[in-house]
């Protein structure tokens, strides 16, 4: 009798078998994040899996025995737009295959909502379109100044801005390249997961954040950049060390590029009254010198200190580096128009100049220079 059983023994094996393949296939199709479609040749719907149901925003009960609402080719992967209900849409990347259901051909169709994944993209693309626009506007800007200033002052300072922008420009590439570079590792990441079957709701979402995360990065660059170069027409209060700290963030590519460390040590409560843009720009103008005194000079270890303090009913910023101080016979020179001990291709002359002038003529303050043990100090009072 043992050997009568064995057969049906075998059967009932393979039969179990079959049943936990089946199973597992099953929950495999209803737990995809990617929606599965089969259609018949005569265009209706035969099945879906739940996540075609959060796709499409529709119940399956309103899906099956329905004509499919988008065209299915036989194409191997296509980008559809998907129209749901109350005006909306959504966007999918589509594969199709063709095979049977049922002992009838079908086509089964894969999808991917990549919807926020294009809202991502369009939104990377208006924030480059929005800095070319800027740029065009500043260059704008630049060529109606140099039309209607021809006095000395006033041209100057127009010269200046101009290097500034160039620098400027060239700041906002570095900064705007490591994020490009995480951006696209994000994408291609999602590629090489969805290949390896790696692909999760849960990855997607996390994604997408930090997608998201990198693109508002950006933005405040861009928000930044315009900023700085906006003219205030009014003096107002301001926090010395907030200035100091976001005008070392626009340069900071270039100081790490040329190994100069910088220390602030400047109180966000600490107050000045003037015009914040145009501090920023003294600011900056001083760091740029330091930084062009460390380069001619081989510094090593090159550092920058910056100070704030009250000093009764003013306030005093010190910028103090160690480059090796400024010469005897020229300390009296530096803040001169057009002066500069460097290369005709490496100087202008202007930016101390204009610093002077910001602290002085415009917030009516005092911009000096010393030197100090192993290099130069500038002192604003305001």
């Amino acid at each position: 009798m043992s050997d009568s059983y064995e057969p049906k023994n075998q059967l009932n094996g393979r039969i179990y078998e079959l049943q936990n393949c089946e199973e597992c296939f099953h929950n495999i199709i209803c737990r995809s994040a990617d929606g599965i479609i089969i259609v018949g040749l005569d265009g209706i719907i035969r099945f879906v899996n739940p996540a075609v149901e959060r796709i499409l925003s529709r119940r399956m009960e309103e899906l099956l025995g329905k004509p499919v609402s988008f065209s299915i080719s036989s194409e191997e992967k296509q980008e559809v737009t998907i129209s749901l209900s109350h005006h909306e849409s959504c966007v999918a990347e589509m594969c199709v295959v063709e095979t049977e259901w049922e002992g009838e051909p079908v086509r089964l169709a894969s999808l991917r909502d990549v919807t926020e994944r294009k809202r991502v993209e369009e939104q990377l693309r208006q924030k480059t379109a929005e800095l070319e626009e800027l740029n065009r506007t500043l260059l704008e800007k630049v060529r109606e100044e140099v039309e209607k200033n021809r006095e000395k002052d006033h041209l100057l300072i127009l010269q200046s801005r101009q290097a500034a922008m160039g620098e400027m420009i060239g700041n906002i590439a570095h900064q705007w390249r490591q994020p490009l570079t995480a951006i696209s590792l994000l994408v291609q990441d999602l590629g090489e997961c969805y290949v390896y079957g790696d692909f999760t709701k849960e990855y997607l979402d996390t994604t997408i954040r930090n997608a998201l995360n990198v693109i508002q990065h950006m933005s405040h660059t861009i928000d930044d950049f315009r900023n700085f170069f906006n003219r205030e027409k009014e003096k107002q209060a301001f926090s010395v060390g907030e200035v100091v700290t976001r005008s070392i963030s626009f340069i900071e590519s270039s100081l790490r590029f040329n190994n100069i460390a910088v220390q602030i040590d400047v109180d966000d409560n600490l107050l000045a009254y003037g015009f914040p843009n145009e501090f920023s720009q003294a600011v900056i103008n001083i760091i740029g010198n330091a930084k062009e005194a460390f380069r001619e000079r081989g510094t090593n270890e090159a550092r920058i200190r910056i100070q704030g303090c009250r000093e009764g009913k003013k306030t005093v910023v010190t910028i103090t580096d160690n480059a090796g101080g400024i010469p005897e016979q020229i300390i009296d020179r530096i803040f001169d128009p057009y002066f500069t001990t460097r290369k005709l291709e490496n100087g202008t002359g202007l930016g101390l100049y204009m610093s002077k002038t910001i602290i002085e003529k415009n917030m009516d303050g005092k911009l000096t220079a010393s030197n100090v043990e192993g290099g130069a100090c500038f002192r604003i009072v305001i």
